[in-house]
């Protein structure tokens, strides 16, 4: 995965847990002041970091059982 894909995850995760009450585009290009991070691309790239970690595992899990 590139950086730019894994950002686009943590976007779209960010967009799905405000309750789609933002624009996605918005959330992809950063619109946004960071919260906890040095920026908002950094926040999303963080999250979509920790979401393909959890996909992997799910994934490796339910291929091992």
């Amino acid at each position: 995965m590139s950086y730019i894909s894994v950002e686009f995850i943590g976007a779209f995760v960010r967009w799905v847990f405000k309750g789609f009450k933002t624009k996605f585009k918005d959330e992809v290009d950063g619109n946004f002041d960071a919260k906890w991070g040095k920026s908002y691309e950094c926040e999303n790239f963080i999250i979509g970091i920790i979401t393909s970690l959890v996909l992997i595992i799910i994934a490796f899990n339910i291929y091992i059982l």
